[in-house]
């Protein structure tokens, strides 16, 4: 038994990245093909529509980082190292709120409305923005920007890592575009959503650099991502005529990825970039 553990161990730590990816990609879409055969996504609440399918990935990032030579203990206090400037938190959920709302406020100049109009009561969106934190896509991060995104960054720069990780976290979602709610197949959908993923993962990318490894910040700005607008504007000069959710909520995210290339180069930080534990 134990020889076998050895050797089942001995592999994944040769092969960290494919290892990890194979667990994350196995459990999320094993759940997505459950939900779809049994049409859940029609019937389930939305915020929760898709859960446990995110869980593979603090799974499949607990289970490489054991099986490697880097103490598992070592590797939570660094992702979980919560004693952080205030403001990384303020602007973690400062900073998707900004961008989902000013959208809607840019549809309402030159003659249309912007009305508050939060998708639920208040106090539902604070439970559903807990619940991004600890059950739903907040999670996410302790596999992506927490462990994959300092693998990558052994033979990559800070920018090119998180692109990496853009487009596998894009990849990820792809089979919810077959049923879920949320997700559409639709040409200018799938233009908007890929520019807004590869450009939000730049930033989250730098924000964990930022913090020296410390994903919950991360956590928290992916949540603020999910929780969505509070404000619907319409009627206004722009409204129809371009594509706003592109233009300004995607383009927003690689505007602060650009002014970070611009101020500290390839490595989007002030100091320099965190190293994988090893």
């Amino acid at each position: 038994m134990f020889p076998n553990l050895a050797v089942f161990r001995s592999r994944i730590e040769r092969h960290r990245i494919p290892a990890f990816l194979l667990v994350v990609f196995a459990w999320t879409w094993v759940w997505d093909a459950v939900y779809y055969a049994f049409g859940w996504w029609d019937f389930l609440p939305v915020y929760i529509n898709s859960f446990p399918r995110q869980w593979g990935l603090p799974i499949g990032a607990v289970l490489v980082v054991w099986a490697s030579d880097v103490p598992l203990r070592e590797w939570l206090g660094r992702v979980f190292q919560w004693r952080l400037n205030p403001w990384y938190y303020i602007g973690a959920i400062l900073l998707p709120l900004i961008i989902g709302n000013v959208q809607q406020v840019l549809l309402a100049l030159g003659g249309g409305s912007v009305s508050y109009s939060p998708p639920a009561p208040l106090h539902l969106l604070f439970v559903f923005f807990l619940l991004n934190v600890f059950l739903l896509g907040g999670v996410e991060e302790f596999g992506w920007r927490g462990f994959l995104q300092p693998q990558f960054q052994e033979r990559m720069s800070v920018l090119t890592a998180s692109l990496a990780v853009g487009v596998l976290w894009w990849a990820w979602h792809l089979p919810l575009f077959f049923g879920h709610p949320n997700f559409t197949p639709d040409a200018l959908f799938l233009v908007e959503y890929t520019t807004f993923v590869l450009g939000a993962s730049t930033v989250l990318g730098a924000l964990v650099n930022i913090t020296k490894g410390a994903v919950i910040p991360a956590v928290f700005m992916h949540a603020a991502i999910n929780v969505g607008s509070i404000l619907v504007g319409s009627g206004g000069k722009l409204d129809g005529l371009l594509s706003v959710s592109l233009v300004v909520g995607s383009g927003a995210w690689w505007l602060i990825a650009a002014v970070l290339v611009g101020l500290y180069g390839r490595s989007m930080t002030p100091e320099s970039p965190i190293e994988p534990l090893s």
